[in-house]
């Protein structure tokens, strides 16, 4: 059996254990009241372990050292700015997707601020920004991408990317997770190393931490009571449930993150050459696209882990709507 097709085994396993696990979990916390009742970060660790256990367990079986799929060659200080500057340029695209996506969907983000409210700052950055770094990385730019980029650079690059929107589970998330994997992937080829990622990932992630706390400052400085605030969240910005002066309010903004994200994306990109040629590998990066043995990535085992993912988004998505 070729590594792509352990690696899409592998992806089709974890999918149906996180898909398995939340809904198994579900109706238990009905019959268990207290299960409902966990910490938060109970849950977040169980998430996170639903993704490592599994990738460590296949490392394991198929006798590979976990450092084969981790590139871990050191950055310098002048990389570790630069990639914080370039995923901060990256932003605004993030808000682009995430907004176009909630014509469709509820925010997956406002669903995670009332998850953390009144939630401990320092526990809240390591369960949701330095452990989703390092676990998520490790399976998508680090698994799969590393078992993929043999084959042929940008499918390895784009296909990575759809399973790590995939493995969100909503299709809020999917988009801006796709193209923020897409970065990510860049980003360890540009660096030659996969602490690149995880650092892009921790600031991003960091960011979603920081600013929900902020949040109900804010609300309180504009005057906003707690229970406005309360259904701002619930509504998750849903442009289903807006008025039409409301909606084109909404699709105006669209309009002009649009624009912002085409000269931020373009300044990200000119930071990218700048990151590649200080690691010296800007020559590389140029040629990458040409490398490759041309095996196969699609596989069964992928193509159901996929349809069972756009399957539950797709339920997730009528729930909404008859809720």
């Amino acid at each position: 059996m070729s590594q792509n097709k352990g690696v899409n085994r592998l992806f089709l396993v974890v999918v149906v254990l996180y898909i398995g696990v939340s809904l198994g979990f579900g109706v238990l916390s009905s019959v268990i009241p207290a299960l409902g009742n966990l910490p938060m970060y109970a849950s977040l660790l169980l998430s996170q372990a639903l993704v490592f256990v599994p990738c460590f367990a296949y490392c394991r079986w198929k006798h590979i050292k976990i450092r084969e799929f981790i590139p871990y060659r050191k950055i310098n200080f002048v990389t570790i700015i630069l990639v914080i500057i370039c995923t901060y340029l990256m932003y605004p695209l993030i808000i682009l997707l995430n907004a176009i996506s909630m014509l469709f969907s509820t925010s997956g983000t406002a669903g995670v601020a009332e998850l953390m409210s009144g939630q401990n700052f320092f526990l809240s950055t390591l369960f949701m920004a330095v452990m989703p770094a390092c676990v998520e990385e490790f399976m998508f730019r680090g698994v799969l991408f590393q078992t993929y980029r043999r084959s042929k650079m940008l499918p390895a690059i784009c296909l990575s990317a759809f399973m790590f929107g995939c493995m969100h589970m909503n299709l809020n998330q999917f988009m801006y997770a796709f193209a923020l994997g897409v970065y990510l992937a860049f980003l360890v080829e540009a660096t030659g190393s996969i602490f690149s990622s995880m650092l892009a990932h921790f600031t991003l992630n960091f960011t979603s931490v920081v600013l929900s706390f902020l949040l109900p400052f804010l609300y309180e400085m504009i005057g906003m009571s707690a229970e406005a605030a309360d259904q701002q969240v619930e509504l998750g910005g849903l442009a289903a449930n807006m008025g039409g002066g409301e909606m084109a309010v909404f699709l105006m903004g669209i309009l002009m993150w649009a624009v912002v994200a085409v000269g931020t994306t373009a300044a990200a990109f000119g930071l990218y050459v700048a990151i590649s040629k200080i690691n010296g590998r800007w020559a590389y990066v140029k040629g990458m696209f040409h490398r490759g043995t041309g095996e196969r990535l699609i596989t069964v085992p992928l193509v159901l882990g996929l349809l069972v993912s756009f399957a539950f988004m797709g339920l997730s998505i009528y729930l909404e709507y008859i809720g």
